[in-house]
């Protein structure tokens, strides 16, 4: 693990246009699974986060049940989740390090061209509920760092977990991924791992 991350932090993840490819990255948290990318490539699909967050240097995205996301060290409230469609919550992380630099779990490199993290991108900006002038509301702290809790679009359910969530907009941004019955976090991270579409992208000479 510390050679993955060693390799991670010193391959480049920037590019100039949108034709560049990106390092991406699927991060885990205990059973959540989410995306992070620099915040350098910020489409504008996704501009109204601008003002939420203090300058980062990357995005962390992830979904799930609204109360379950928020104490996830909470049996009930996991059961209620997977047993109940209820509300979702979308988490928003401005990252001032590298993802690799902090405490996930695991995490998986993939790369992306720039019209896939566009594709990304637009999906994400899909799940925030907009007010009717079209702003983000100001949402609510989050778990760590400078961090936010906003709603979401989207029932959670057994069937659609925040894995299935992250499944979903990898497939959206062209990957061949199976959201249908990817509950967990270690089904997501398989079929990453098990692709031939994983690992940084390369230095560019």
């Amino acid at each position: 693990m510390a050679s993955l991350l060693a390799m991670l932090l010193s391959l480049p993840v920037m590019g100039e246009g949108e034709g560049d490819n990106i390092t991406v990255l699927v991060v885990r948290h205990r059973w959540h699974t989410g995306i992070a990318f620099p915040a350098d490539r910020l489409s504008p699909a996704l501009a109204f986060l601008e003002p939420h967050f203090s300058e980062p240097s990357f995005y962390e995205f992830g979904w799930g049940d609204d109360a379950f996301y928020r104490q996830d060290d909470s049996w009930w409230l996991r059961i209620r989740a997977m047993l109940w469609p209820t509300r979702s919550a979308l988490h928003v992380v401005g990252l001032e390090r590298h993802p690799a630099e902090l405490p996930h779990t695991d995490l998986q490199a993939l790369c992306l061209r720039g019209d896939q993290l566009r594709q990304l991108q637009e999906s994400l900006a899909d799940y925030f509920r907009l007010d009717a002038q079209g702003q983000l509301p100001a949402g609510d702290p989050g778990l760590y760092g400078d961090s936010r809790f906003f709603p979401a679009e989207g029932t959670f359910w057994l069937g659609n977990t925040c894995n299935t969530w992250t499944a979903k907009q990898l497939q959206d941004a062209g990957l061949l991924l199976r959201p249908l019955f990817t509950v967990t976090a270690d089904q997501v991270l398989s079929q990453l791992r098990d692709s031939d579409f994983t690992g940084a992208c390369p230095p560019i000479d």
